[in-house]
């Protein structure tokens, strides 16, 4: 991962820096360059409107296009969230969160430095008292309520990388990756509980051997209609870890990855085989349980494959490409010591398809995980400890391109066997400013 000076080993970012003061400077001192009629566009029509435009500031005075003219790039949101515990087991008081996030990319070759080449970072703040799960589930219900992983009311990078372009197939990404970030042009998977799905099997499906935050390597290369993808990374999460100390000391995890993309029935549709190996030790679940005073081994190598189809179902009369969608992961792993043997992920999605609403997205997901049998042996003792299910709803009414206002429904049958199923219900508003 690359390191800025003066950042720290670990933990937060600081409240104040050299470095980030540097950086405030110069865009200020780009913006100030910008024209009295930098809200016109560049060619020479008038800015959009407050309704039609992609962000509530604009062009923030002109700074975002300096800054653009500069090679440099920034996507700036934040999501306010409610949910409720409508029917189940816990606690059953409504909550409130938050989180900002700020994606930052440069442009080396138009930074006057090598063509080719970028610097991606994606800050984020996350607050308030919602939690990522509840009614005994183990998967997380809210993704943004746990993720980013024990940066709660603290500003994080979860990813601080640089990439490389070799000609127009092949790219390398080196430094500290938030994976989610890997999916964010993904109309089923992905987006951070902030855009699409809240619970994390659809935002970002757990595989037992891949963290949220990872450093390392993630080299790609295209050959239409194929797409190939390898990754090297340690096994750990990385979150908070802003240095190369220890890395790859406790293992290292090799992913493979290849893609198809194009129409069947014609309508566009895709196809994808992912397998993932970890060399490091966690622990050996048919040893839990054992005598007092016993100790619990542990045992190496892990791995998961996971194949992935989508196929268009109806396309949208006003966006090529977009309309209503059927996605499917289905993934087998090793059971122990990953926590996980099978999972299956699916459901439909739209964006475009409501008429007269050409914005509004929405989506129906049910997603299954089978957990360890040694696992769940192991507590069989002491408690009942089974699969975990469930569903979510959620439609987004988008009035203005900068802002999303969406509700969820969940039923979720917990993998604690003692608590019975649980609803869910709640609300987010997004503005991307």
């Amino acid at each position: 991962m690359l390191t800025p000076a003066g950042m720290p080993a670990s933990g937060a970012l600081p409240a104040a820096s050299n470095w980030r003061v540097a950086l405030v400077a110069w865009a200020l001192s780009l913006g100030c360059a910008a024209t009295p009629q930098a809200q016109a566009q560049n060619d020479g029509s008038p800015a959009p409107s407050l309704w039609t435009r992609d962000t509530l500031g604009g062009d923030w005075g002109g700074l975002r296009g300096a800054l653009g003219q500069h090679g440099i790039g920034f996507n700036f949101w934040a999501t306010g969230f409610y949910q409720d515990l409508l029917k189940g087991a816990g606690n059953d008081d409504g909550g409130f969160s938050g989180r900002a996030d700020l994606l930052l990319n440069a442009d080396t070759g138009k930074l006057g430095l090598w063509p080719g080449g970028g610097f991606h970072v994606h800050a984020t703040y996350r607050g308030g008292d919602l939690p990522g799960s509840r009614g005994g589930a183990l998967l997380p219900e809210h993704t943004s309520g746990l993720l980013p992983l024990g940066g709660k009311d603290e500003v994080v990078a979860t990813s601080l990388y640089l990439s490389q372009r070799f000609g127009d197939a092949t790219r390398l990404m080196l430094g500290k990756i938030n994976v989610i970030d890997l999916l964010a042009s993904h109309p089923f998977f992905g987006g951070w509980g902030t855009d699409r799905f809240w619970h994390l099997a659809f935002v970002a499906p757990p595989s037992g051997v891949v963290p949220p935050v990872i450093m390392g390597g993630v080299l790609s290369h295209s050959f239409a209609p194929y797409a190939l993808t390898a990754m090297v990374f340690d096994p750990n999460d990385q979150t908070t870890n802003y240095s190369f100390n220890r890395l790859f000391d406790d293992g290292v995890n090799v992913s493979l990855g290849l893609s198809w993309s194009g129409e069947f029935a014609q309508r566009k549709s895709g196809a994808g085989l992912t397998a993932t190996y970890s060399t490091a030790e966690g622990t050996d679940w048919s040893q839990i349980g054992l005598p007092p005073g016993s100790q619990t081994s542990t045992k190496a190598g892990s791995y998961n494959v996971a194949v992935e189809l989508s196929h268009l179902l109806v396309e949208s009369a006003v966006v090529r490409g977009k309309g209503l969608g059927v996605y499917a992961k289905a993934a087998v792993a090793d059971g122990n010591p990953n926590p996980i043997k099978r999972s299956f992920v699916g459901g439909l999605a739209g964006h475009a398809i409501v008429p007269g609403r050409p914005l509004d997205t929405f989506g129906v997901g049910y997603f299954f995980y089978d957990f360890s049998d040694e696992l769940q042996d192991a507590v069989a003792p002491v408690g009942s400890f089974k699969d975990e299910q469930g569903i979510e709803a959620f439609y987004a009414f988008v009035p203005a391109p900068w802002l999303r206002l969406s509700a969820h429904l969940q039923w979720v049958n917990p993998a604690n066997g003692a608590n019975p199923s649980v609803w869910l219900g709640g609300v987010r508003m997004r503005v991307a400013f």
